[in-house]
C-alpha cells in the first residue's frame, strides 16, 4: 500500500512544472537583462524590474516590515525599467552616460501591444523607497551604476487592477534608438519569468523549459500551463 502511494506521489510530482524560484533579486535581474550595441561606440542595457523584484530586494535589504508591506502594495502599480545608455567613443575616458530625458526621448514602450508612456511622477512613497531598493542593482554595475536610470510606466487597467507581473502571461516591448535618427533596436520581455514562476518541463523529453514557453523547441509539443 505504501509503495503504491509512493508511486502515485512520484507520478503526480512528475507532472508539476520544475521549480526554479528566485532566491535573490539578482536572479530576476539576470533573466530580464537585455543588452544592445551599435558599432563600437554605443552600448545600452535594460532590465524589466517587476513587482516581485522589488519585494525580494526589500527583504534582502531588511527593510522594516511596514516598508516591505508598502512595496508589496504600491510597486505592482508600475512597470519599472532600469536603463544604462553609454557612449564609449573615447576609449581612454569614462563613458558618457545618457540622462533619463535622453533615454525617454529615444524609447517607445508597449505592453501587450498597448503604448505605454514614461510617467513624470509616481506615488511619493514609491519615490521615497526606490533609491534604497535599487542599491543592489546599481552596486552590481560598478562605475556604470552612476548611469542607471529608472523609467516608471503605468501598470493599471481601466478598473485600477495591475496588468503585468512576472508570474502571469504577458509581453513588454521596447523600440530603442541610440540616436534620434538611428536604426530601431527591438527589445522584448515575456512573462511569466522562470526566476519567479519556475521552469516548465517538456512532456515528451523532460527538458527544462522557460516559464513563458508554450511549446518545446526540441520536440514541438505543447507545454501545458502550470496549474494554480
Amino acid at each position: 500500500m505504501k509503495r503504491t502511494a509512493a508511486l502515485a506521489l512520484a507520478a503526480a510530482l512528475a507532472l508539476l512544472p520544475l521549480r526554479a524560484l528566485a532566491t535573490n533579486s539578482s536572479e530576476i535581474a539576470a533573466e530580464t537583462a537585455r543588452s544592445l550595441q551599435e558599432g563600437s561606440e554605443h552600448v545600452a542595457n535594460f532590465w524589466w524590474l517587476p513587482p516581485e523584484y522589488w519585494e525580494i530586494a526589500a527583504k534582502e535589504l531588511e527593510l522594516p516590515a511596514e516598508d516591505q508591506a508598502k512595496v508589496a502594495k504600491l510597486f505592482r502599480d508600475y512597470v519599472i525599467i532600469g536603463a544604462v545608455d553609454a557612449d564609449v567613443t573615447q576609449k581612454k575616458q569614462a563613458p558618457t552616460l545618457a540622462t533619463i530625458a535622453d533615454i525617454v526621448k529615444r524609447s517607445h514602450f508597449t505592453r501587450d501591444g498597448e503604448t505605454l508612456q514614461v510617467l513624470r511622477e509616481v506615488n511619493p512613497e514609491v519615490a521615497k523607497l526606490v533609491p534604497t531598493l535599487v542599491y543592489l542593482l546599481r552596486a552590481s554595475l560598478g562605475t556604470l551604476g552612476d548611469g542607471l536610470r529608472l523609467l516608471p510606466l503605468a501598470n493599471l487597467d481601466a478598473k485600477g487592477n495591475p496588468v503585468l507581473s512576472a508570474s502571469a502571461p504577458g509581453e513588454l516591448a521596447l523600440e530603442f534608438r541610440f540616436t534620434d535618427d538611428g536604426p530601431v533596436h527591438d527589445v522584448r520581455w515575456h512573462a511569466p519569468l522562470t526566476a519567479v514562476a519556475g521552469a516548465r518541463k517538456c512532456p515528451k523529453g523532460g527538458e527544462p523549459l522557460e516559464a513563458s514557453w508554450t511549446y518545446c523547441p526540441w520536440h514541438g509539443v505543447k507545454v501545458e500551463k502550470p496549474k494554480p
